[in-house]
């Protein structure tokens, strides 16, 4: 297989996209993209050079001027640096919406996004199926499968109950010793909320299923429940299947 498999995961904050996509680009032995990660990054460099995340001419500049890479899955780097851990703080969640509402942004975070999705790096080792060795990158965020990658190989939206993702985000900021003072699963809930309706209504690509995505509901899955449903799913595109339902997963 010549062509990189290319699988789109969208969905909301904390449905356990991001988790999900690594672990599977990890099983597959395909590329990772976090491309929320890099929207993060943005943010993280415009607080720390005291930007206002609101003055949408210097956000701009600042992301076109921002180098970020993933030398290997799960780690971001900006500008050479390691920030990973950095921008998985709250503070980054309660400033990031007007930087990915800002249409320069997207729009230079998109080019970057495509690029690395063509990427031909020999790490990315895939596997084999049928004899035919199968190469392919996961990327994940909001409008994966409706603008970066509209014709991406497969597309899958995740959703998850609006509390158990804040639990999450609790949970994965305990786990990073990360948690701010006074911050509680409620005020979580209530930051993921205002992110909600922000990428929904947002004029430029907003949060949204694309037609063809496959919608897997993981309020009551495990991780590896969950990495283990999209596999399937890669086995079924590649075989020919027509039994992938597009509205909602039955794995």
């Amino acid at each position: 297989m010549s062509r990189l498999f290319r699988i789109a995961i969208d969905g909301p904050a904390a449905s356990g996209k991001s988790t999900t996509a690594k672990l599977l680009a990890k099983k597959l032995g395909f590329g990772y993209i976090d491309s929320g990660a890099m929207y993060r990054a943005i943010t993280l460099k415009c607080l720390e050079n005291n930007i206002k995340v609101t003055d949408t001419e210097q956000v701009h500049r600042v992301a076109k001027s921002a180098s970020i890479s993933f030398p290997t899955v799960g780690t971001v780097e900006l500008d050479g640096i390691d920030v990973s851990k950095a921008i998985r703080t709250s503070r980054i969640v309660q400033n990031i919406s007007p930087v990915a509402a800002n249409p320069g942004v997207r729009t230079t975070l998109a080019e970057q996004q495509r690029v690395l999705a063509q990427s031909n790096n020999e790490t990315w080792t895939g596997f084999v199926r049928h004899g035919q060795q199968v190469r392919g990158v996961v990327m994940d965020g909001r409008d994966i499968g409706t603008v970066i990658l509209p014709d991406a190989e497969l597309k899958v939206f995740i959703v998850a109950d609006a509390k158990v993702r804040a639990r999450r985000r609790y949970d994965e900021l305990m786990h990073k010793n990360v948690v701010q003072a006074g911050e509680t699963v409620e005020s979580i809930a209530q930051d993921l909320e205002a992110r909600d309706e922000g990428d929904r209504t947002r004029k430029v690509s907003p949060l949204k299923k694309a037609d063809d995505a496959i919608e897997l509901d993981t309020s009551h899955q495990t991780i590896d429940g969950q990495v283990a449903a999209i596999e399937h799913m890669v086995y079924d595109r590649l075989d020919g299947s027509q039994n992938l339902e597009t509205k909602s997963c039955t794995y």
